[in-house]
């Protein structure tokens, strides 16, 4: 019961705030429960929690995973040390 009082109020609020605009300040943000360091591919969990009302908020909290770069690996190396 409390969860879904919680949930219910965090919706209320979360309609309040998509009112005022698609960018949300980071303090906005942080009252809604989504940290400062929060990646766009945590949302996509969201719909595993059946919490998918929370997406566009989630959306626009988060920050976009760098683009990795392609790096070659290799099975082993040999340190020399001259000396």
């Amino acid at each position: 019961m409390v969860g879904e009082a919680y949930l219910f109020w965090i919706l209320s609020v979360l309609q309040v705030v998509s009112a005022y605009g698609t960018e949300l300040s980071s303090e906005a943000c942080r009252e809604l429960g989504f940290s400062s360091n929060l990646l766009c591919s945590s949302c996509d969990l969201l719909g595993q929690f059946s919490l998918n009302q929370l997406d566009p908020f989630c959306r626009k909290c988060c920050q976009e995973e760098a683009q990795l770069e392609t790096k070659k690996l290799y099975a082993g190396a040999v340190l020399e040390v001259c000396g």
